[in-house]
């Protein structure tokens, strides 16, 4: 990339607004959960509709829950607070 071009990559990536938590949050587990019910196609679709949804939810909570820690980490990387703010101090 020539280096105009590498500057305005820079300035739009910049600028860009980044996800919501709860929109962050909910893109994990629905990608979990697709990835739920392809790992049923592939081995257990024999075996009906509760290994389905076992499968499928069981990998929704996981990417949830790995959305939820890298999300995290993007907040703090980006200076917002991640801890809740308690009354007591020290």
């Amino acid at each position: 990339m020539s280096p105009p071009r590498e500057k305005q990559v820079q300035a739009q990536a910049q600028s860009r607004k980044p996800l919501s938590r709860p929109l962050q949050l909910a893109v994990g587990v629905a990608l979990g959960f697709a990835w739920g019910t392809v790992m049923w196609l592939i081995t257990g679709a024999g075996h009906g509709v509760r290994l389905w949804l076992y499968l499928a939810i069981s990998m929704a909570m996981i990417g949830g829950g790995v959305a939820a820690f890298f999300g995290a980490f993007g907040a703090k990387r980006r200076g917002e607070r991640v801890s809740p703010r308690l009354p007591w101090r020290r």
